[in-house]
């Protein structure tokens, strides 16, 4: 029944007031965007909406190199301007809901479930990309292969660890990881870059080995978790790296990070 409530709602459209504003002949999403931030200091709540749903629906139009912006930056500058403009939180909503619908109908999932959970982390409603992840795992378990990278986060905070294992592929996933890491290492030798990559990297690396290893254990997929961290031993001599894999090989899942 939450289910069905929950599909039921995505269908119901939000009606929120319309802005004067449009965009210039020669629009600059970049531009477009940074503005949003005076006109919220001069209150003008509806104008910065509707800079918000152009640059949501445009953006990419214009400039596919801000995909990381649009689902990051974008997406906290309205979760800002909702706290004081409660028509901007129902937009939001509001888009989310025609994703979910996106998803759930099969289209472009790979693509589509990256921005639903983006703004349901932006609504702190991870429980509903849980909830269309089962779905989707339900009615479409092909294309929920595709979605379940992005899903990972929130299933393990809802401790869906049976759902996951239907989904581990562990020695292409640890081969992934090891090639990131190991790009990320060259990286860090750009002087324009810098080595404060690595940081990051070392983290990434291992929170997502603990996480694959742990997960193949709670699985009843001890020798494939076993085979994992040795390898992982061997790549990085760490002692807090090898604690965290003890822990993993003792069942104990690890909240993603740095979500």
């Amino acid at each position: 029944m939450k289910l069905m409530l929950f599909v039921f709602m995505c269908l119901i459209p939000v009606t929120v007031p319309a802005a004067d504003w449009q965009p210039p002949q020669n629009p600059n999403p970049q531009e477009i965007l940074q503005s949003i931030r005076s006109d919220v200091q001069a209150k003008d709540y509806q104008t910065a909406l509707a800079k918000h749903v152009w640059f949501h629906e445009n953006a990419l139009k214009l400039n596919s190199a801000l995909t990381g912006v649009r689902l990051s930056f974008a997406l906290a500058y309205w979760d800002q301007l909702a706290q004081v403009y409660p028509p901007a939180l129902e937009k939001l909503k509001e888009i989310r809901d025609q994703t979910t619908k996106q998803v759930l109908d099969g289209k472009d999932v790979a693509t589509s479930f990256q921005e639903l959970e983006a703004l349901n982390r932006t609504l702190d409603q991870n429980n509903m990309t849980v909830d269309t992840f089962l779905l989707l795992h339900k009615e479409h378990p092909e294309k929920a292969k595709l979605a379940y990278r992005l899903a990972q986060p929130a299933l393990l905070k809802a401790k869906e660890y049976k759902i996951c294992g239907e989904y581990l592929e562990p020695e292409k996933s640890y081969q992934m990881l090891v090639r990131t890491r190991e790009a990320n290492q060259q990286l860090a030798k750009n002087p324009q870059i810098g080595p404060g990559i690595l940081e990051f990297s070392d983290k990434h690396f291992s929170n997502q080995t603990a996480i694959l290893v742990a997960l193949l254990v709670v699985n009843d997929r001890r020798e494939e978790a076993r085979s994992i961290a040795e390898k992982a031993r061997k790549e990085w001599d760490n002692a807090d790296f090898h604690k965290a894999l003890d822990s993993a090989l003792a069942g104990t899942v690890p909240p993603s990070w740095p979500y």
